[in-house]
C-alpha cells in the first residue's frame, strides 16, 4: 500500500507541474518550509517560503507552513497577543485555498489543516469554545476528502490524533461528541498515525513529515499505548536522525523520562542545546532539565526551573515549576525559600493541566511534605529505584504520622515493586493502598488500580485487568482524575482487541 502511495504522489507532484492544479503544489520548496517549521527553525522556513513566492507566487501551498509558523509562535509562547495579530491572516489563507481546484488531494486537506492548527492555537490560549469549532470544521472536512483520496497519506496524521482523542474524550464530554457527530477509536488513530510515520521515514515525498510523525506518535503512545519496547523503537530512531531539533529532544526527553530513564533524558538535554537565532525558544526544554535534575537531586536544579517561570510568558506547568521549585529548596533546608515559592504557586500560572491543579491544591494545603516521601518520590520518577527505596526504609513507623503519609508508604513500595518487576509484591501493596485508600480524596488509591490493570494486562490475565481498569474509573473527586482515568479508558479499549 505505501508503495501504491508513494506513485500516487509522484503522480500529483507531475501532474501539478504540468498545470493540473499548479496552484496547490506540494514541491520542493513548500516541503522544506514544512519541515523546517516543524523543526521550530522559522528563519529558515521563511527563505523558502519567499523563494517558492518569487518562483512560482501561483502556489497557495506557501499557506500551509506560513499558517504553521504563526499557530506555532502562539502555542509555544501561549501568546494572546500573537493570536489577535495572525488570526487576522486566517480567513485571507482560507479564502484563497478555497479558490483552488477540488480536483486536488490538498484543497479540502489544507482547509483542515488551517483550521487544526488554530484550533490548538485556541485551546492553548484558552479559548476553548473556538477551538471546538475550529476541530469540528477541520474534522468534516478531514472525513469527506479521505472518502474522496484514499491514499492520501498526509491528511491520516491529523485524521490519527483526532481519532485517538475521539476515543478517550471524557464521559461528561461525550454528548458534544455524539452531537458533533465524531467517531473514532483509540486503535484506529493509532493505526493511523503508525501509517503516517512509517511513510514519513519510507518515501521520500513524505520525509518533511518525520519530525511531525515522531511526536504525534510519541505522544499518543505515551499516554495511551504504554509499551516500553514500541516507545524504545521511537527513541532509537530520533536517535539514528542527522538533523535533532527541540520537538525531537523534547518527545526523546519525555519518553526516557517516562521510561525511567531521567539520565539518558538528562545527558540528551544537555547535550542538545539549541541556539536561539537557529531555533525558536522551546521553554519547555528548560522545565524538563530541571526536573530531570531534581529526579537527581542536583543542586543546580533550580537554575533551570527559575529560567522556565521566569522567561516563559505563558502560564501552562508554571505552577508545577514553582511547586518543584518549592521542593528543590526543601531538599537543600532552606524553608524560607520554600515558603516563598508555595506562594508564587497561588499568584501565578493556571490550573489547566492536573500537574498544575495538585500544586495549587498542595499550596493551599499550606502543609510541607514528608521528606522521606518526597525523596523517595523523586528519586523513583528519575528512574533511580533502589535509591528511591532506601528513602522509605530509613524512616520509622512513626515518621508517616497522618492518613495521607502512611497511604502514600504504602502506594510507593508498590510502585517501586512494579518498576522492578517483583509483581506479586507489587500487587500486594497496590491491593492494599486501593483498600485503604480508596475513600480520600488522594490519587494513590485510583492509580494503583490502574497498576494493577496495567500489571494483569500484562500477564494476559484480562478479566482481572479489566476488573481494576473499572474499578479505578469508580473512583472519583481525587489529584489527576482526569489523566488517570484517560489511561484507565484506554486500558478498557486496548482489552477489547
Amino acid at each position: 500500500m505505501l508503495h501504491f502511495t508513494k506513485h500516487i504522489l509522484l503522480l500529483f507532484t507531475l501532474l501539478g507541474c504540468n498545470g493540473a492544479w499548479a496552484s496547490l503544489e506540494f514541491n520542493y520548496n513548500c516541503r522544506k518550509a514544512y519541515e523546517n517549521v516543524t523543526a521550530l527553525r522559522f528563519s529558515k522556513a521563511n527563505q523558502f517560503i519567499e523563494a517558492e513566492k518569487k518562483n512560482n507566487p501561483n502556489n497557495k501551498l506557501t499557506i500551509l507552513s506560513e499558517n504553521y509558523r504563526d499557530c506555532m509562535e502562539i502555542i509555544l509562547d501561549e501568546n494572546k497577543a500573537q493570536l489577535s495579530k495572525f488570526i487576522k491572516q486566517k480567513d485571507v489563507r482560507l479564502n484563497a485555498l478555497a479558490k483552488e481546484s477540488e480536483l486536488s488531494p490538498y484543497y479540502l486537506y489544507a482547509q483542515a489543516e488551517v483550521n487544526m492548527q488554530w484550533a490548538f492555537a485556541h485551546i492553548k490560549t484558552g479559548e476553548y469554545l473556538n477551538g471546538v469549532l475550529e476541530i469540528n470544521r477541520a474534522y468534516k472536512m478531514l472525513t469527506k476528502n479521505v472518502k474522496k483520496f484514499p491514499n492520501f497519506i498526509p491528511q491520516y496524521k491529523s485524521l490519527g490524533l483526532l481519532h485517538s482523542l475521539i476515543g478517550v474524550v471524557p464521559d461528561e464530554y461525550k454528548w458534544a461528541v455524539n452531537i458533533l457527530g465524531f467517531s473514532g477509536s483509540l486503535s484506529q488513530g493509532n493505526n493511523e498515525l503508525q501509517l503516517f510515520y512509517n511513510a514519513a521515514f519510507k518515501d521520500t515525498l513524505n520525509q518533511c513529515y518525520q519530525t511531525e510523525a515522531t511526536l504525534m506518535l510519541g505522544i499518543i503512545q505515551l499516554n495511551f499505548f504504554p509499551d516500553e519496547r514500541s516507545l524504545n523503537k521511537i527513541t532509537a530512531q530520533i536517535n539514528e536522525q542527522k538533523q535533532l531539533n527541540p520537538v525531537l529532544s523534547f518527545i526523546y526527553a519525555d519518553i526516557c523520562m517516562h521510561n525511567g530513564n531521567s539520565a539518558e533524558a538528562l545527558n540528551h538535554l544537555i547535550k542538545n542545546k539549541y541556539a536561539e537565532n537557529t531555533f525558536f525558544k522551546f521553554h519547555y526544554l528548560n522545565y524538563l532539565i530541571g526536573m530531570a535534575k531534581l529526579y537527581h537531586l542536583d543542586d543546580d536544579a533550580h537554575l533551570y526551573l527559575e529560567a522556565y517561570v521566569n522567561e516563559f510568558k505563558g502560564a501552562t506547568f508554571v505552577k508545577a515549576a514553582y511547586l518543584k521549585l518549592a521542593y528543590h529548596y526543601l531538599l537543600h533546608q532552606n524553608t524560607e525559600k520554600y515558603k516563598y515559592y508555595i506562594k508564587q504557586i497561588q499568584i501565578h500560572g493556571n490550573e489547566t493541566t492536573d500537574e498544575d491543579k495538585a500544586a495549587q491544591k498542595e499550596a493551599k494545603s499550606n502543609i510541607a511534605p514528608n521528606l522521606y516521601l518526597l525523596k523517595s518520590r523523586l528519586l523513583f520518577d528519575g528512574g533511580f529505584y533502589s535509591d528511591s527505596y532506601t528513602s522509605l526504609i530509613r524512616a520509622n513507623k512513626e515518621d508517616f504520622k497522618t492518613t495521607k503519609e502512611q497511604l502514600e508508604f504504602i502506594y510507593r513500595l508498590g510502585r517501586i515493586q512494579h518498576k522492578k518487576e517483583n509483581f506479586n509484591k507489587a500487587i500486594y501493596y497496590y491491593q492494599m493502598a486501593l483498600k485503604n485508600g480508596a475513600s480520600y480524596p488522594y490519587y494513590f488509591a485510583a492509580n494503583a488500580a490502574l497498576n494493577l490493570g496495567l500489571i494483569y494486562e500484562e500477564l494476559e490475565n484480562n478479566t482481572k485487568a479489566k476488573f481494576y481498569f473499572v474499578q479505578c474509573l469508580k473512583m472519583k473527586d481525587h489529584e489527576y482524575q482526569r489523566s488517570i482515568d484517560q489511561k484507565a479508558k484506554a486500558g478498557l479499549k486496548r482489552l477489547e482487541h
